[in-house]
């Protein structure tokens, strides 16, 4: 599928580098360096003494070793581990154990990154260009908001195109056949919804009456009753992140009291065919169910083992001979393509303008 020119077909979908990613949760960056490869390419993450994240190209340039194998700090430089040559945290080469003066060339990519709500964003496009703007509000994703909870550390990888796990996480009709029950009792695909569109915010809605609550949807929202009137909203920014909103009203308890649950999921690209999902949880309410992350793991791998094989049979058959046919329902994922095709074909004027 083309959109303005642009390949938007789940499988060999494009993204826009001008944008900011979830590259890693605040916990995972520390004074031990991290590798982590995003966009096709090799970064290592750690913190100075101050605390402030640093994400640097990962390869030396004298002789091509990752930094981050082997690499040590000292204060806020990084030791490569094979000739001891110091990067700073500006990626500049600033002491050559075996002498001579460091030369601009002997540096490596900086990358800009953004702290906040618990998560490290990162820009892999033009430095010049970075928009803090372009952020989505963390207190509208509950992360931030005051009331709610936030809880961390969820992370998923998929060997398929990053566009299949964002549309297939802003699509209800498959909650009742992929996942057997767990959370619905069958009656979410032929449900009426709403799509409404915000800039680049996309929400799918829906509202259930007197429905009957999955046992492990009650578990994770500490629910004690077993019927609810539910509002699920799937809800995309284009070009990364998804929210999965459910808000419930017992009605066969006492406890009337309305909980707003928002699973929040930040999609960034490893490759052309791979990605991360970073999965955090808001609730306007205290979380008291300890495994529920691993509830959601087991859940969210459901989604991943289908979209990878979905994955293998587009590559073996090539795009040629993987068409793909939407419907109705999918209002949602094609107003979002949309949108995200737009967003690369703008990067893609605005370089030739710059050339």
């Amino acid at each position: 599928m083309q959109i303005n020119g642009v390949n938007m077909q789940p499988g060999a979908a494009e993204y826009p580098r001008n944008q900011w990613y979830v590259a890693a949760f605040s916990t995972e960056v520390t004074r031990e360096p991290m590798h982590r490869t995003l966009f096709g390419e090799p970064i290592v993450f750690y913190r100075t003494e101050a605390g402030d994240p640093v994400a640097l190209f990962d390869r030396c340039p004298h002789r091509g070793m990752r930094l981050s194998n082997g690499g040590v700090l000292f204060g806020d430089t990084i030791q490569c581990h094979y000739h001891g040559i110091r990067f700073n945290a500006e990626g500049r080469a600033c002491l050559i154990p075996s002498g001579g003066v460091p030369t601009s060339a002997l540096a490596v990519r900086r990358y800009p990154l953004k702290e906040i709500g618990g998560w490290i964003w990162i820009w892999p496009g033009d430095a010049e260009q970075v928009d803090e703007s372009l952020i989505p509000d963390h207190d509208a994703l509950g992360l931030t908001a005051p009331g709610f909870h936030a809880y961390h550390g969820l992370v998923l990888t998929a060997n398929s195109n990053y566009l299949f796990s964002l549309e297939n996480l802003v699509d209800a009709t498959h909650i009742s056949f992929l996942h057997h029950g767990l959370i619905d009792d069958g009656n979410v695909a032929a449900h009426p919804y709403a799509c409404h569109q915000d800039g680049v915010r996309v929400t799918m809605v829906r509202e259930f009456s007197n429905e009957v609550i999955a046992p492990m949807v009650a578990r994770s929202m500490g629910l004690k009753g077993t019927r609810a009137d539910r509002t699920l909203e799937l809800i995309s920014y284009a070009p990364n992140v998804c929210v999965v909103r459910q808000c419930f009203v017992e009605t066969d308890s006492e406890d009337k009291a309305r909980r707003d649950s928002r699973l929040v999921f930040g999609i960034t690209p490893t490759g052309p065919r791979s990605c991360i999902q970073f999965v955090a949880l808001a609730n306007d309410y205290e979380n008291t169910h300890p495994g529920i992350f691993e509830d959601l793991r087991h859940l969210l791998m459901e989604d991943v083992v289908a979209l990878d094989d979905i994955q293998i049979l587009f590559d073996q058959l090539g795009q040629g001979r993987a068409p793909e046919v939407a419907v109705r329902s999918d209002e949602g994922a094609i107003r979002t393509r949309r949108l995200i095709a737009a967003q690369v074909a703008q990067e893609r004027e605005k370089a030739k303008v710059l050339a």
